[in-house]
C-alpha cells in the first residue's frame, strides 16, 4: 500500500504545481513571445508530470521520461505550428528507439537450449 502512495504522491504533486502555474502565470500572446521563465515555469512540471505519471503505468523511469519527452517535443510543434508529418514521424521513431534502449531484456542466457557440447559438460560441471 505504501509503495503505491509513494509512487502517486509525486505524480499528483506536479500535476498540481501544472494547474497552479496555469492559473498564476501570465499567458503571452504566442509561445514565441513567451520569455524563458514562463515557458520553463510551464514546460518543465508538465515533462515531470507525464514522466511521474506514466512511471506509476509502465514501472520504468527511463521508458517513461523517453515518452514524456517526445509528447512535450510534440506539444512545443503543434504550439509552433511546425507539427507535420515528416516531424511526427521523427519524434515518433527517435521515442521508440529510445525506448528500445531502455527496455529490459527478459532473456538472461546466450542460448535457450544448450546444443553445443562443450558448453554442456562445462554447465554440468559448474553444478
Amino acid at each position: 500500500m505504501f509503495k503505491i502512495i509513494q509512487k502517486i504522491v509525486p505524480g499528483l504533486l506536479f500535476w498540481g504545481v501544472v494547474i497552479f502555474v496555469i492559473f498564476s502565470t501570465p499567458y503571452p500572446d504566442s509561445l514565441t513571445q513567451a520569455n524563458l521563465n514562463q515557458t520553463a515555469l510551464f514546460f518543465i512540471p508538465l515533462y515531470l508530470a507525464f514522466v511521474f505519471t506514466l512511471n506509476i503505468i509502465l514501472k520504468n523511469i527511463f521508458i517513461s521520461s523517453s515518452i514524456s519527452l517526445g509528447l512535450i517535443f510534440f506539444l512545443i510543434l503543434q504550439a509552433l505550428d511546425s507539427l507535420n508529418i515528416v516531424t511526427g514521424i521523427l519524434i515518433i521513431i527517435s521515442v521508440g528507439l529510445l525506448v528500445s534502449y531502455f527496455k529490459k531484456n527478459q532473456r538472461k542466457e546466450l542460448i535457450k537450449l544448450p546444443k553445443i557440447h562443450k558448453l554442456t559438460n562445462l554447465r554440468r560441471r559448474e553444478k
